[in-house]
């Protein structure tokens, strides 16, 4: 059975709760990602930011002086890195989601996404019509 270690980004961009919406602004634009686990010094899971969140929050507030950590996401769905592929396609159909983080010991270890996922689904299609 295939696990979400098999195949998720291991470099992940995070983001510290103590950090600003604009700092947070300018790593998902150079990173070109859409969200961001906000991470503690020692790299436990604390929430994520996410474009949605940035949204609702840019004409409301001081985006220089505000903190991550006061507008992140604190209920995040993330799973063990052992999870099997299964449970993350679950989460992934029942949660308006892009990304899971991927914790061991409640540290970030890496990140799903459902392209990820997709594009497993697809390859193990192709080899499996190939043969």
């Amino acid at each position: 059975m295939n696990r979400v270690k098999d195949i998720m980004t291991e470099q992940v961009v995070v983001v510290a709760a103590q950090a600003t919406i604009d700092q947070a602004i300018s790593l998902l634009l150079d990173h070109l990602v859409s969200g961001l686990p906000v991470v503690d010094e020692q790299g436990l899971l604390l929430g994520v930011i996410t474009e949605f969140d940035i949204i609702d929050l840019v004409y409301k507030a001081d985006i220089e002086a505000s903190l991550v950590g006061d507008y992140m996401t604190k209920e995040v769905n993330s799973l063990d890195i052992n999870a099997s592929l299964d449970d993350a396609a679950c989460i992934f159909c029942n949660n308006s989601i892009r990304r899971i983080p991927i914790v061991e010991e409640g540290r970030i270890v890496g990140v799903l996404s459902r392209r990820d996922l997709i594009g497993f689904v697809r390859d193990v299609r192709r080899q499996a019509s190939a043969v």
